[in-house]
């Protein structure tokens, strides 16, 4: 099965058929997922040590009727999409050097069932020799207290536990790994390539492993899906998160 094939295939299990209603139109979620793909290919580059760069930022722009019409279903449909890009940079041997990240955009000029893709190269944090590196020359400033409690994760090492960096959740998923392409980066080698990520529910942030070699702990036990509370300490290879909210 390809990689449209199994997004198409995601798709229909998002909200049982309503996600389908929603595009009586002729745009259609497949027809964005291929552009995706195509911008990919277009973009692609070859930098240093034979790795082939792709972007990693898509901007989405639809038409004004388009966008209400897809406004509730806007997050299930970027993660998806962002889920594309990453299983089909890995069929081609791309690279990322950030997050994956896929958002949607109105654009005025746009008739509905018309739309248009913007891409780019942006760079994330990542957590490596006792502190949370973000370059702060092409990433865009993240809007904090975007949801209910400011919820964040103060992050730590077993170099230097005693050492807490803030990092906060700006984003309705953040996935957490080793891979060059997560929202926050872990150079651990007991952490997997894409390890965990964590969902923000309305006034719930859960965590969900995703399959991860060494396993995801919370408060010392092994779990695969969990719904944090304030001081919930969660371990990940030799890196502790402390899952905060006001």
């Amino acid at each position: 099965m390809g990689v449209l094939q199994r997004f198409e295939r995601r798709l229909e299990g998002l909200v049982e058929g309503a996600f389908a209603r929603a595009f009586k139109s002729e745009l259609q979620p497949v027809e964005v997922a291929s552009a995706v793909q195509r911008e990919m290919d277009e973009r692609a580059a070859i930098v240093a040590q034979g790795r082939t760069l792709v972007p990693n930022d898509f901007v989405v722009e639809l038409s004004p009727a388009d966008s209400e019409r897809l406004a509730v279903y806007a997050d299930s449909l970027s993660h998806e999409l962002g889920n594309l890009a990453r299983e089909y940079a890995k069929e081609q041997g791309y690279s990322f050097v950030g997050p994956v990240r896929v958002r949607f955009e109105t654009a005025e000029d746009l008739g509905t069932g018309m739309f248009r893709i913007r891409s780019g190269v942006i760079r994330g944090a990542t957590v490596e020799q006792d502190e949370i590196r973000q370059p702060v020359s092409d990433l865009p400033v993240p809007q904090p207290g975007v949801f209910a409690g400011r919820p964040r994760l103060l992050v730590s090492t077993a170099d230097d536990p005693a050492g807490q960096r803030s990092y906060e959740l700006t984003t309705p998923v953040t996935l957490l790994g080793r891979g060059t392409d997560c929202d926050l980066r872990l150079v651990d080698p007991g952490v997997s390539r894409h390890h965990a990520e964590l969902q923000v529910e309305g006034h719930e942030v859960v965590l969900v492993d995703r399959g991860s070699t060494n396993g995801t702990f919370v408060n010392g036990q092994a779990v695969r899906r969990v719904t944090l509370n304030d001081g919930t300490r969660v371990t990940l290879g030799r890196t502790t998160l402390v899952f905060r909210r006001d």
